[in-house]
């Protein structure tokens, strides 16, 4: 929350810096990975509450959002999967998908951010990436969700499991969904 938050750069997450935690102007230090951070988020919402440090959690529901807004994609909805904090084209060729893990962690750290602290911009978001991730994800004719989006919103890859997309982040998410409810 000190190193890799940047407040001068709009309060954003980023992914790599330098040993002595200054930016690096490369490929991997201009990264940013918005599903890590909101993602991060939540573990930090739920330090934040077991020490008892209601600012760590309003530090975290406040990144959420600036995260939520600066990875969503204005044109066709959905979280990017990368970003480049320059602007320049980012080095991975994915960077503009829309993943599986992304939304469901993001579903988690907004419901999470509004339990906390009541910020009613959290549960705005939360419907809108809701809608989204239901209205995409979600294979119609069988259950589970396609993990690979492309930048439209189209399913790019029918797997709906493999190396990276287990039963791991959709069930423990919408478990954690579910509890939060419950517990609104």
């Amino acid at each position: 929350m000190d190193v890799f938050y940047r407040p001068e750069l709009g309060g954003i997450i980023i992914e790599n810096v330098d040993v002595d935690g200054n930016l690096v102007d490369c490929f991997e230090g201009r990264q940013v990975t918005p599903g890590h951070a909101i993602e991060a988020m939540w573990f930090i919402m739920d330090l934040g509450k077991r020490l008892n440090r209601p600012e760590l959690i309003e530090k975290a529901k406040d990144v959420t959002l600036t995260m939520i807004e600066y990875g969503w994609d204005k044109e066709y909805g959905g979280i990017y999967y990368f970003m480049d904090r320059s602007g320049c084209p980012p080095q991975q060729l994915e960077w503009d998908q829309k993943l599986w893990w992304v939304h469901v962690e993001t579903l988690i750290s907004l419901l999470k951010g509004y339990q906390l602290t009541g910020d009613k911009k959290c549960l705005e978001w939360f419907e809108k990436v809701h809608d989204y991730t239901w209205s995409h994800f979600k294979d119609t004719e069988y259950p589970e969700w396609y993990g690979y989006l492309n930048r439209r919103g189209e399913v790019l890859l029918p797997l709906k499991g493999g190396k990276w997309k287990g039963c791991f982040h959709v069930p423990r998410g919408l478990y954690q969904c579910w509890q939060i409810l419950e517990n609104l």
